[in-house]
């Protein structure tokens, strides 16, 4: 697998409509104990951790989409990747009312055979 391809199928698990499309989205490119935290969230751990985080998310922004908007840059094993994410309602962040576009920027951690290890990310 490619780090580019991981990003993708990182960001198409976020676009995923039901458990079982996000759940397959994530098998392609997360590492079985890979691990996400952001300012929001406590570290969560796993495809099922990261299932239920974007159908979580998706509950608190219906209609809400993700997607990069740049390409990955990347060195040694990380790397860094910005995104926007769009909802029909305002966003509220960490006490922050980012209204109905917030970006991102994602540190991106990579396994040997580039499935992702690791996310870090930051809003705004």
């Amino acid at each position: 697998m490619e780090r580019l391809q991981a990003v993708a199928d990182y960001a198409a698990a976020w676009s995923g409509e039901d458990a079982e499309t996000i759940a397959a989205a994530f098998a392609r490119c997360w590492a079985q104990d890979g691990t996400y935290t952001d300012t929001m969230t406590d570290t969560v751990v796993g495809i099922d951790g990261m299932v239920r985080l974007v159908l979580g998310t998706a509950e608190r922004y219906p209609g809400f989409t993700l997607r990069p908007t740049s390409g990955l840059d990347t060195h040694h094993g990380v790397g860094r990747f910005s995104w926007l994410m769009t909802a029909p309602d305002p966003i509220v962040a960490v006490g922050v009312d980012y209204g109905r576009e917030l970006p991102g920027l994602d540190f991106v951690e990579f396994t040997p055979d580039n499935r992702i290890a690791r996310i870090v990310g930051f809003f705004g």
